[in-house]
């Protein structure tokens, strides 16, 4: 009897047939390490707020992008795969990205509008990369959550360096970042940020730590991990933060498994965390500002060493509490039993609350209005002193937040602007706080897009947030599934911290968020064969990866124009006044070239301005700062400038016309009080002055001639604008 074998695939392969290629996931893994690297970067670099930072940022994502690009479309290694919902999300996020940039054309910060269409089409471009990520690797989600709580313990680190070794410098870089204050913030340099990066990594870590089917050492090192970032959360002292991961923990328990085994875990290293979060909120030296360094130092190393002994106090809890659980059986009558006692818990607390409202002085009509008034009120915030964590302060983000809805009322459906809301607060403000963002991301979309920005961003948000959730709920109880459950966890939590802050100017958080939504909604890889090349198909395709690298290049170009201009506006001024006639010359060439890389920027201008007043020519000062109020003309600092430069020169129409339109857009800064107040001992110019006929503003700016404000006592005649 003959038996046949199965000719082999070499032998199987037709004559003149290239073999069959199998799609290989080192691509996966290339762009994993690219996307990794870029949050690291995102969250190193200060949280890639602003000049230089974000622009480096978009720069070297769309040089991803174009990798991606080539291997999506020439050598068919990645793969970009997602359900329709998704790309209709994405649709709706590029659509918020095409309308900043339609802002443009009534913004009153061209200059920030620029940046913000930047920062939308960059997060689109970070979507793309996370679905393609998701699509072309297995177990995609699993591996970009650990390289992302590599990342998170990095920084946590590194924050934490700053008060155990202020006084260390290793490798050239210095941990002395709690010179200032012992509050954490670095390396993002904001501590809401901070804390919302630990918050991001927190579930992850939980699931590492509470995982039966891992081995008994990778466990330990997850509990540790999560002990490192609860502390380095704890020492943000972010009730914004904290608020973000109790709604993190929430999720990953409604949404998770091993509910119980979370809240054990959770609670004990709370309770590990205590002794080192006590001695730092307690010692003078570790909760000061500008302690001195010889103070800092000796404390410093008290707290790591507490802090060392509290995290081997967890460990050895840890190594016993994973010991009782093999010896230990655990069935569904003793969760019940669990919970239920969880659940009484949970009601005495609440009784007692109850009951402590009731006592309160004024019963709980009193407590309602003293909490409210303390939400309410306008106070200087101690943003050093641990003692916030519990303090019902809003942070003055009522102010903020109210201003945001005056704006928005004026122009309800277009905004003022993408990334307006520094300038026309100062419209709105009853009281001289200075902030950028009204630290809530539905009032800063509503007051700067308008309805049709804000829609557009939440239809984006919801149907990624939908898709992602539609994908955990769907997904096979065990390992992979809790992960996606943690990073599920991690996007949600990132929502309901942008209520209270403006996580959507910070990529350094963004980011990762809008990464853990991508790889959630993709459609996930498999396994499968490539089809030979389609030589018909090579040019159309060859025509996708050139338009993608001009599509790579306009970002380039638009990411580093205002970067390349704000760089020679910094190099003209810092430029010294006693400097020689060539140097200033030279100086003066760089700042007339960076306003005209950057048409929006009027920091060019004014460094023009100071130069040129350096040097002794005022009227060629004035005509900058006219220049600068053409590029911008709700921007006050450029007001005040051409008017103080006006004051100098004894030009009265345009002091009067500045000092008019001052007045309308910051009536209440101390800045606009102090020069509008020196027209009162403006004199008439002697008629010999090469000024005495003025240096007209902008026909656009010039308006009726006002009088003087009058000196304090004298009453003002009717109509005259005058400063508060």
């Amino acid at each position: 009897m003959a038996v046949s074998t199965p000719a082999s695939p070499r032998v199987a392969t037709p004559l003149g047939a290239p073999p069959a290629r199998s799609r290989t996931p080192r691509s996966g893994i290339a762009l994993l390490a690219a996307v990794v690297a870029v949050c690291a970067y995102a969250v190193f670099a200060h949280g890639a707020v602003g000049l230089p930072e974000e622009p480096r940022l978009q720069i070297g994502l769309a040089f991803v992008g174009v990798g991606a690009a080539v291997g999506l479309l020439l050598t068919r290694t990645l793969s970009l795969r997602a359900p329709a919902e998704v790309w209709i999300g994405i649709g709706l996020l590029a659509g918020f990205a095409v309308w900043c940039g339609v802002t443009l054309l009534w913004s009153v910060a061209p200059e920030q509008t620029w940046a913000h269409v930047n920062r939308a089409v960059a997060y689109v471009l970070v979507l793309v990369l996370a679905l393609t990520l998701a699509s072309s690797l297995p177990r995609a989600i699993e591996h970009f959550a650990y390289g992302w709580l590599l990342v998170a313990l990095a920084c946590a680190f590194y924050g934490l360096a700053g008060k155990i070794m202020p006084g260390v410098e290793l490798l050239g870089v210095d941990f002395n970042h709690t010179a200032v204050a012992s509050r954490l913030r670095a390396p993002l340099e904001y501590w809401n940020a901070l804390g919302l990066v630990m918050v991001l990594a927190i579930p992850i870590a939980l699931r590492i730590a509470t995982d039966p089917t891992r081995r008994d050492p990778m466990r330990l090192l997850g509990l540790a991990a999560l002990f490192v970032l609860l502390v380095c959360l704890g020492m943000t002292y972010s009730r914004g933060g904290v608020l973000a991961f109790l709604v993190a923990l929430a999720v990953v328990t409604l949404l998770g498994g091993q509910r119980l085994r979370g809240l054990a875990v959770i609670g004990v290293t709370i309770v590990a965390s205590i002794p080192i979060l006590g001695l730092s909120f307690s010692r003078p030296a570790l909760k000061g500002v500008n302690v001195p360094l010889d103070e800092r130092i000796p404390d410093g190393i008290l707290l790591g060493l507490v802090g060392a002994g509290c995290l081997l106090a967890l460990l050895i809890a840890g190594w016993g509490l994973l010991r009782l659980e093999e010896r230990t059986p655990w069935d569904a009558e003793r969760t019940q039993l669990v919970w239920r006692g969880l659940a009484a818990t949970a009601a005495i607390l609440g009784v007692m609350l109850l009951g402590g409202i009731a006592s309160y002085e004024g019963g709980p009509g009193g407590w309602a209005d003293d909490a409210w008034t303390k939400f309410t009120e306008t106070s200087k915030d101690e943003v050093s002193d641990p003692a916030r964590l519990v303090s019902s302060n809003s942070g003055n983000r009522w102010v903020w937040w109210k201003e945001a809805a005056g704006a928005w009322s004026d122009k309800p459906l277009q905004g003022w602007g993408a990334g307006s809301f520094a300038v026309t607060h100062k419209m709105y403000r009853d009281t001289e706080l200075g902030v950028v963002q009204p630290h809530n991301m539905p009032l800063q979309f509503l007051a700067e897009t308008g309805v049709v920005g804000t829609l557009l961003v939440s239809g984006a948000l919801g149907f990624l947030l939908f898709c992602a959730f539609e994908r955990v709920r769907t997904m096979a109880a065990g390992r992979e599934r809790d992960i996606a459950v943690a990073l599920f966890a991690g996007a949600v939590a990132w929502i309901a911290h942008g209520l209270v802050d403006w996580d959507w100017d910070i990529p350094g958080v963004t980011i990762p968020a809008l990464v853990f939504l991508g790889v959630l909604a993709a459609t996930p890889w498999r396994p499968h064969s490539a089809a030979p090349p389609d030589h018909r198909a090579i040019g159309t395709r060859g025509a996708l990866v050139a338009l993608a690298c001009v599509a790579a290049g306009l970002l380039v170009v638009s990411a580093g124009l205002p970067m390349l201009a704000d760089k020679k506006a910094s190099d003209a001024q810092a430029i010294s006044t006693n400097a020689g006639s060539a140097e200033l010359e030279d100086a003066a060439a760089e700042a007339d070239l960076a306003a005209r890389l950057d048409p929006t920027a009027v920091r060019p201008l004014f460094a023009a301005a100071a130069i040129a007043q350096g040097r002794g020519r005022l009227v060629e000062a004035q005509r900058y700062l006219v220049d600068a109020v053409d590029r911008q003309p709700y921007n006050a600092t450029a007001w005040q400038r051409l008017l103080e430069v006006a004051l100098k020169t004894a030009d009265r129409p345009a002091a009067r016309s500045a000092a008019t339109r001052l007045l309308e857009l910051d009536p209440i800064g101390s800045g606009t009080r102090a020069l509008v107040a020196r027209l009162v001992l403006f004199e008439v110019p002697a008629g010999g002055s090469p000024t005495a006929t003025g240096t007209p503003l902008s026909p656009r700016y010039s308006g009726p001639a006002v009088a003087p404000v009058p000196a304090a006592g004298t009453p003002a005649a009717p109509g005259t604008p005058t400063a508060p």
